[in-house]
């Protein structure tokens, strides 16, 4: 008889548990015997399918990285620079609230350790940056933008919505009331203007994003849940 092939659906279960221990409790907490457990398969099944707990720690990574840039490249570009970066900031935040413990795992150390990984992984991840740079890049060309560096200004861009979204998922405006759309928009909009853009400009691309982002099921509340 020949060999048992590998269930690809028993490596994806234990990556997605992967993913959950080590963004709920760090690395430490995740052993091939706790996964094995909690998935209903053996613990050789992480060695069939990944070799070691090295290999399936870089593949939670691998499938974090694909989903987080498959969402925020997925709105599409238009003739409006402004209108497609406010839409990558609502996928941005999409992501993270659909998929905390991914998001979790690739901001995290696991995730941010480019010294200790593949080319090929590293590469990937810094793509999903690329992505944001392009539409900075893309303001600044139409004339919406004054940057003198798309590189500095999409990282000041990503450090606004990457520490909302922490605040957000910190469960600071649910528990104070507050509503998390608005203060995503009022920085979107201060960010906009602040590189140069004009306030009534603004607010027209900033109602498209809003649209389109409802479209595309990015933002379905008006307020954190």
């Amino acid at each position: 008889m020949s060999p048992k092939a590998a269930d690809p659906g028993v490596a994806a279960r234990l990556v997605e548990s992967a993913a959950r221990v080590l963004s709920t409790e760090g690395p430490d907490a995740v052993s091939a015997r706790r996964l094995a457990r909690e998935v209903g398969t053996s613990t050789m099944a992480v060695y069939t399918h990944f070799g070691g707990m090295d290999e399936l720690f870089a593949a939670v990574r691998r499938e974090g990285f694909r989903r987080f840039g498959d969402t925020i490249a997925r709105p599409a570009l238009t003739d409006d620079p402004v209108a497609d970066w406010c839409a990558e900031g609502w996928a941005y935040r999409h992501f993270a609230r659909t998929e905390t413990h991914m998001w979790s795992v690739i901001f995290g150390p696991v995730g941010q350790d480019l010294q200790h990984v593949s080319a090929e992984d590293a590469s990937a991840s810094i793509d999903t940056f690329g992505a944001l740079e392009l539409r900075v890049s893309r303001c600044a060309d139409a004339g919406r933008w004054n940057v003198a560096d798309t590189t500095t200004a999409a990282e000041v861009s990503w450090t606004h919505m990457h520490g909302l979204v922490a605040i957000e998922l910190s469960g600071y405006f649910a528990g104070t009331g507050r509503d998390a759309v608005r203060v995503v928009e009022e920085s979107m909009r201060t960010t906009s203007i602040g590189f140069g853009d004009e306030p009534d400009a603004v607010d027209r691309s900033m109602r498209t994003a809003t649209r389109r982002a409802r479209r595309a099921g990015h933002l379905t509340s008006t307020r954190s849940p």
